[in-house]
């Protein structure tokens, strides 16, 4: 009887700390087997009490961590949709209101009145044509005057009495002339047993050369005449002389 009891009282214990929230214990049956040959003893004519149902224990099942409540989000705003301005109706335009109609009214006819005498119109003046502008004649260039040639101003001291100079080059066996008065043959030449050149031949002398050795040349003249040639005093003789220069 006391084992059933313990039993029972073990039972409402765990059942309390169950309740409770506590960590469920199990029973534990502390008391001793009994023994197949221990036999109650009960007193005689004392009625036996009838064994009364032991619930069992129920496992309580561990509690598991309670889970964190998570912040529910904030609802966004939703902007209003926009309001759609109702179309205008359109205003029947106006009716356009019929002008009058005007009544002719009768014109008077206008009274006939006498032209005016007509005013004869002045003849235009005939304009007098321009007289044409004499075009100037073309002014006739000039001609130049041919250069003096330099043996013309050498020999001015002799001036008319003077009728041709002439000139050998040694280096190019030619001959040359000035010939002022057109007297001048080719056959009147100092030729020393030379053949007389031909007249296309002789060039025209430009220039009396002072040189080393001194040039010669040849001057023929109508009159003796003495005069200042190079610098130097000449004496001349009627007819060919030879000057050195």
């Amino acid at each position: 009887m006391r084992k059933l009891i313990a039993i029972v009282l073990i039972g409402l214990i765990s059942a309390a700390i169950a309740a409770c929230g506590g960590d469920s214990v199990e029973p534990t049956n502390t008391a001793p087997p009994a023994s197949a040959t221990e036999a109650p003893t009960q007193a005689p004519d004392t009625p036996t009490p009838a064994p009364t149902a032991t619930t069992a224990p129920t496992n309580t099942p561990t509690p598991t961590n309670t889970p964190v409540p998570t912040e529910a989000p904030m609802p966004t705003p939703t902007s209003p949709p926009p309001a759609t301005a109702p179309e205008p109706t359109a205003t029947p335009a106006p009716t356009a209101t019929p002008a009058p109609i005007p009544v002719p009214t009768a014109t008077p006819m206008p009274i006939p009145t006498e032209a005016p005498a007509a005013t004869p119109t002045p003849e235009p003046e005939p304009t007098p044509e321009p007289e044409p502008t004499a075009t100037p004649e073309p002014t006739a260039t000039p001609e130049p005057e041919p250069a003096e040639n330099p043996v013309a101003a050498d020999l001015s001291p002799l001036g008319d009495n003077l009728l041709w100079a002439a000139h050998f080059d040694n280096a190019t066996k030619d001959w040359s002339v000035y010939d002022p008065s057109g007297t001048f043959s080719p056959d009147m030449l100092p030729l020393a047993g030379q053949e007389v050149p031909d007249a296309s031949d002789i060039g025209e002398l430009s220039a009396l050369v002072v040189s080393r050795p001194k040039q010669i040349y040849w001057l023929m003249v109508s009159d003796a005449q003495t005069a200042v040639l190079g610098g130097v005093s000449r004496n001349l003789f009627s007819g060919l002389n030879g000057v050195p220069w």
